[in-house]
């Protein structure tokens, strides 16, 4: 990985770090529903240009349409909306973490769904591992499941749920399109998706009247940590291959430690301990721990399976 490789690496983790952030900010000001349609839509926009500039070839015009619905659902709109109603009722930080939970997610789906993929018990000790650390995590809220704070934690790990299921379709029904095409096309569905349900839920008129701080959060949200984001995440899958999974360790840093710094969040002891097991889980499961699994009962031989 060069010097630049590794700017934009590190870039991108602190951008979709401060994501959560952003989010927090504008959901204090608008339903979450308006908020996504305006990220999908200020997302789409970069994106566009790119692709009036690249004009890439399709593929499979019969079928990229409901394929790229399907991944406009399950890779934006539902997890967007989903993040968004969570940090109505719980810390930015905390959704950072629990967010970051999504290569766990991705690893299932792919043995589920994927025949000639499986998990190697390195692979099973990283989700145990990371799954531990949602439990330590939520431990404060677990006798009280029906409360605002554990359901918005409920709904940013089914958000992850959905990012890592539909991380697995795109590899397995969509991996000859352009990546750039086919993330636009996810945030054009995905705005055209969610703003009649904007106007239904807010009957006829979506709040976009917020107040400037909104305003900023909402045009860097959408246009940088989600479309330039894109951009980005494509050039280091091109670049540097594999290696640009170490993205997924920065976010839930990032995340605690803004809303720690910017929003007086508090951080627990149960929420520093579960984002350590996370990220150490997520970690092993993608085998950059391997030297320490030669200790682990039956890992001796068998490294683990990345997502």
């Amino acid at each position: 990985m060069n010097t630049r490789a590794l700017a934009i690496l590190v870039a991108l983790g602190c951008v979709w770090g401060a994501s959560f952030l952003f989010i927090k900010v504008i959901v204090g000001e608008t339903a979450p529903v308006t908020l996504v349609a305006g990220r999908l839509t200020l997302g789409a926009l970069p994106l566009l240009v790119i692709i009036a500039v690249k004009r890439p070839r399709i593929v499979d015009p019969r079928s990229i349409l409901p394929k790229t619905l399907a991944t406009a659902i399950f890779a934006t709109a539902l997890p967007f909306f989903l993040i968004a109603t969570g940090e109505e009722h719980i810390d930015s930080g905390v959704a950072a973490v629990l967010n970051s939970t999504m290569p766990l997610w991705t690893a299932i789906f792919t043995a589920l769904l994927l025949p000639h993929e499986r998990l190697g018990r390195s692979a099973i000790w990283g989700l145990a591992i990371g799954f531990g650390g949602v439990l330590v995590l939520s431990s404060p809220d677990l006798m009280h499941l029906t409360d605002s704070s554990f359901l918005g934690q409920l709904a940013v790990l089914v958000a992850a749920l959905s990012y890592g299921s539909a991380l697995v379709f795109a590899r397995g029904t969509l991996a000859r399109e352009d990546p750039v095409l086919v993330a636009t096309l996810q945030l054009v569905l995905g705005a055209l998706i969610m703003w009649p349900l904007a106007f239904a839920v807010s009957g006829g008129s979506p709040n976009i009247d917020v107040g400037l701080k909104a305003w900023l959060a909402w045009v860097t949200l959408g246009c940088l940590g989600t479309g330039i984001a894109y951009i980005a995440y494509y050039w280091l899958m091109v670049n540097i291959g594999v290696l640009v999974s170490a993205v997924t360790y920065f976010p839930p840093v990032i995340g605690l430690f803004l809303g720690w710094l910017v929003l007086d969040e508090t951080l627990g002891v149960n929420v520093i301990a579960g984002a350590a097991l996370i990220i150490l889980g997520v970690a092993v499961l993608s085998g950059r721990l391997d030297f320490a699994l030669r200790a682990l009962p039956g890992a001796k031989k068998e490294g683990a399976t990345a997502d």
